[in-house]
C-alpha cells in the first residue's frame, strides 16, 4: 500500500510540475507572492524570509522551498489622495531527486487610493523572470534495469544525459480593499478592525516552462482571492487573526481557512516611548481535502517569527505517515506594531 501511494505521489508531482505554483501555509506571510497590490498595505517598510520543506517521511530528496520579500511605502508623508508602494520578492524551490529548480525574481509596483478615512483601494503591477531546470544525474531508469538489477552503465535511452533548462519573463496584476476602524491596541480598548482582501491574475502572458520542444506547455492563468483580518477583543489582551486563500490554476483549486488567536503579553509603554511590547499566539488552518496545519507566532517590538507544521489529511497519508511540511517565516516591520496609533500590524 505504501508503495502505491508513493506511485501517486510521483505522478502528483509530475502534474503539479506543469501546472500548479509554489503555495506556502503561512500565506499571511507571502504578501507579494499572494498578490502585488499587497506592497505597501500595512508598513512603511516590512522585510520577511521564509523556508519551507516536506515530504521528508517520502522522499530521499525533500521538497524545500526559500523566499525572500521587502516591500515599502514610497510616501514619508501623510496624503488624503493617496501613495505609491513597491516591493521585491526572490524565490527559490526544488523537489525531489531530479532537483527540479526554480529560480524566481519579481519587483511589484503599487498605488493606494485612500476612497476615505476608513477603506484603501489599492492597484498594483508585477514583472520578473523565471528559471526552471532539472537535472538528470541521479535518476534511475527503467531501462537500466538488466533483470535482475540496477547497472548504472547501462543507457537511461535519454537524450539529455546531463540536465536541462528554461527561462522566461513573468507578469502578474491585482487589486487590494483595505479596511481601518479604531486605533487604539491597548488593553483598556483594543478596539482595532483590519480587513485586507484582494484577488490577482498571475502568468497574464502564459510564459511557456517546456523543458524540451515536444508539447507546447504554458503556465496556466494563476487566480487568487486572498483575506486576512484583525479582530481586537475590546477590554482584553486577546485578538482574533482569521484569513482565506483561494487558488485556481487551470482545473486545479486549493482552498485554504483558518484563524490564530494572539495574546498580549507584554504592552509597550504609551508615555516612556518604550515599544518593545509582545504578543504570542496559536491557531490551526485547514486546506481542504489536503492537510491540517498547526500554526504560532511570537512578536517582539519589531520582529515575528511564525512557525507551522502540516498534518497530511489526503490520499498521501498512508506514505507520508500524515507527516507533511515544516514552514519558519522571519518578519521585520517599520514602525513598531506596538507603535501607539502609527502601526496597521496584522498581529495584534
Amino acid at each position: 500500500m505504501k508503495r502505491i501511494a508513493i506511485i501517486i505521489l510521483l505522478i502528483s508531482i509530475v502534474k503539479i510540475g506543469h501546472t500548479q505554483d509554489i503555495h506556502f501555509s503561512q500565506a499571511y506571510m507571502t504578501p507579494l507572492e499572494l498578490n502585488p497590490a499587497n506592497a505597501g498595505t500595512e508598513y512603511d517598510i516590512r522585510g520577511i524570509l521564509n523556508y519551507r520543506t516536506q515530504w521528508n517521511s517520502v522522499s530521499s530528496e525533500p521538497f524545500v522551498t526559500m523566499m525572500a520579500g521587502y516591500d515599502m511605502n514610497f510616501n514619508k508623508s501623510n496624503t488624503r489622495t493617496g501613495y505609491f508602494a513597491g516591493g521585491i520578492f526572490l524565490f527559490n524551490d526544488k523537489a525531489g531527486d531530479s532537483k527540479m529548480t526554480q529560480n524566481t525574481a519579481n519587483l511589484a509596483i503599487a498605488y493606494h487610493v485612500n476612497l476615505n478615512q476608513k477603506n484603501t483601494l489599492g492597484l498594483g503591477v508585477q514583472g520578473g523572470y523565471f528559471q526552471k531546470s532539472i537535472d538528470y544525474s541521479s535518476l534511475k531508469w527503467g531501462t537500466q534495469y538488466d533483470g535482475m538489477q540496477y547497472d548504472s552503465q547501462l543507457s537511461n535511452g535519454e537524450t539529455a544525459t546531463g540536465g536541462l533548462s528554461v527561462g522566461a519573463a513573468d507578469f502578474a496584476g491585482g487589486l487590494t480593499w483595505t479596511y481601518r476602524k479604531g486605533a487604539e491596541r491597548y488593553m483598556t480598548a483594543n478596539d482595532q478592525f483590519l480587513l485586507i482582501a484582494g484577488v490577482s491574475l498571475q502568468h497574464i502572458n502564459k510564459p511557456k516552462t517546456q523543458l524540451q520542444a515536444v508539447v507546447d506547455d504554458p503556465l496556466y492563468y494563476r487566480w487568487v482571492g486572498h483575506v486576512t483580518g484583525i479582530i481586537g477583543v475590546p477590554n482584553s489582551k486577546m485578538s482574533i487573526l482569521p484569513s482565506a486563500v483561494y487558488l485556481q490554476q487551470g482545473s486545479l483549486r486549493q482552498f485554504m481557512v483558518g484563524t490564530n488567536f494572539g495574546y498580549k503579553f507584554k504592552e509597550s509603554s504609551k508615555y516612556t516611548g518604550n515599544l518593545k511590547g509582545g504578543t504570542v499566539g496559536i491557531g490551526v488552518e485547514y486546506r481542504m481535502q489536503d492537510a491540517f496545519i498547526l500554526t504560532s507566532f511570537l512578536e517582539i517590538a519589531n520582529y515575528t517569527i511564525g512557525l507551522s507544521y502540516d498534518l497530511n489529511t489526503s490520499s498521501l497519508s498512508d506514505a507520508s505517515n500524515s507527516f507533511g511540511a515544516f514552514e519558519v517565516a522571519l518578519r521585520y516591520v517599520s514602525p513598531s506594531p506596538f507603535s501607539k496609533g502609527k502601526s496597521r500590524s496584522r498581529f495584534r
